[in-house]
């Protein structure tokens, strides 16, 4: 199985300049943890909401402080055509929860923990034994 069958393609993303405040709104809004953050398609940072409220709550970070300035800019990263096996040891590696899914240099994804849950629950649900 490659990542490509289990990825979550309809990703929600932020640019760079979005404020601190909008994108804690998005992630309310859409019951989410974290965000891509994106600039000309192309996949800059990522931002987890531990972090985000963390920044939030520091005397030094405005809410309208961009969030480019609090944002974890060195992705690690997967194919669509990754084996899902290497993917989870990616995850496991970098101590991580997600891996946003790049096509050369285009966003297509993004595979979670959930989504590995969410195909281990379906395989033993539907194992007779």
């Amino acid at each position: 199985m490659i990542v490509e069958q289990l990825m979550t393609r309809d990703v929600i993303t932020i640019s760079p300049s979005t404020p601190i405040q909008d994108a804690e709104k998005i992630m309310q809004e859409k019951n989410i943890r974290r965000l891509l953050v994106v600039e000309n398609s192309k996949p800059v940072g990522i931002i987890v909401y531990r972090d985000m409220i963390g920044a939030l709550n520091s005397p030094t970070i405005l809410k309208e402080t961009p969030i480019e300035w609090v944002m974890t800019r060195k992705l690690v990263t997967t194919s669509p055509d990754t084996n899902v096996i290497e993917a989870i040891h990616v995850l496991r590696r970098h101590k991580i929860n997600a891996l946003p899914v790049i096509d050369g240099d285009k966003l297509v994804g993004i595979i979670t923990v959930v989504d590995l849950l969410h195909e281990l629950t379906r395989r033993l649900e539907n194992d007779p034994n």
